[in-house]
């Protein structure tokens, strides 16, 4: 796998260039963005992350930014913004144009290593979810009303993009409904709570405790529902878990987002209604969730 890392300080590039070779990633560097996009234009090897500073002379981050957003091989892969500053309005402007994650320096090679793993796994999954949904191009192209029921990460994951291709646009779709289904098994079903999740994040554990949990009597018969109908002006999603529930408004706006930005989770619910849907809505507890999509967008 390999990684761009863009920024104007030599140490930086360095620091970055150490920390991803010893985990097995090929690390290409540039100094701006200019030689940044001359490096994308150029080369037929794919990326996996974009490490850029915010702040660079000739072409800055932002722009970079907007630039890759517009080159379709590059549009998916995750960049993970460097800045000396995070103000509520610039990672709204860095949100709006697609980064994915903050990073504020200084910083630990840890926190980098744990926030850029964490989004090239997401980014990987997601490439093959899109493969399915490919792949599943019709399956679902005349559902008008059903109910699903799964218990597990892999259910998920299959369901995602055959829900997602029944949806008027099933790339945007995709992204909201396997954040969401992934936060009712994991943190509504199994009550993985935000720190412990960051724990197993930061130790690589994540799935072997999801594994754990999905056997203990206490979780093994859990199951999220989710029910789906078309009408004729938009889709509806409900998926509902049997957890106790959540303290949801933490991680549903900008405000909220932004307690979050620089760390490797905790960012699926604001993404899906940023990304995903036009009308996002949690009810009771916040173990169940209502999506809508309007079919005219």
């Amino acid at each position: 796998m390999q990684i761009l890392a863009v920024d104007d300080d030599e140490v930086n590039r360095e620091v970055i260039s150490e920390c991803f070779q010893d985990r097995g990633f090929k690390v290409i560097t540039a100094t701006d963005g200019e030689e940044a996009l001359k490096i994308l234009e150029s080369s037929a090897d794919s990326f996996s992350a974009f490490i850029i500073d915010r702040l660079m002379p000739n072409l800055d981050g932002m722009s970079l930014l907007r630039r890759i957003k517009e080159m379709e091989a590059n549009r998916d892969v995750p960049v993970i913004m460097q800045t000396a500053l995070g103000t509520m309005q610039e990672m709204k402007e860095g949100f709006d144009a697609g980064a994915y994650h903050y990073i504020t320096k200084p910083y630990t090679k840890e926190l980098l290593e744990t926030m850029v793993v964490s989004a090239v796994e997401n980014f990987l999954k997601f490439k093959e979810l899109k493969q399915e949904l490919r792949n599943g191009k019709d399956a679902l192209r005349f559902l008008g009303k059903a109910e699903f029921q799964l218990k597990t990460i892999r259910e998920a994951n299959e369901l995602a993009p055959l829900l997602a291709n029944a949806c008027p646009n099933p790339d945007r779709a995709l992204i909201g409904i396997i954040e969401l289904l992934n936060n009712a098994i994991e943190h509504g079903n199994l009550e993985i709570s935000y720190d412990q999740k960051s724990k197993l994040h930061h130790y690589d554990s994540l799935m072997s405790e999801i594994e754990r949990r999905l056997n203990e009597p206490m979780y093994k018969d859990r199951k999220v529902t989710i029910h789906f109908e078309k009408l004729n002006d938009k889709v509806l999603l409900r998926i509902e878990d049997e957890g106790k529930g959540f303290d949801w408004e933490k991680y549903f706006s900008l405000h909220a987002m932004s307690k979050n930005a620089f760390k490797s989770h905790g960012r699926g619910i604001f993404m899906a209604n940023k990304l995903s849907f036009d009308v996002v809505r949690y009810l009771g507890a916040g173990n169940i969730v209502e999506m809508e999509i309007l079919r005219n967008r």
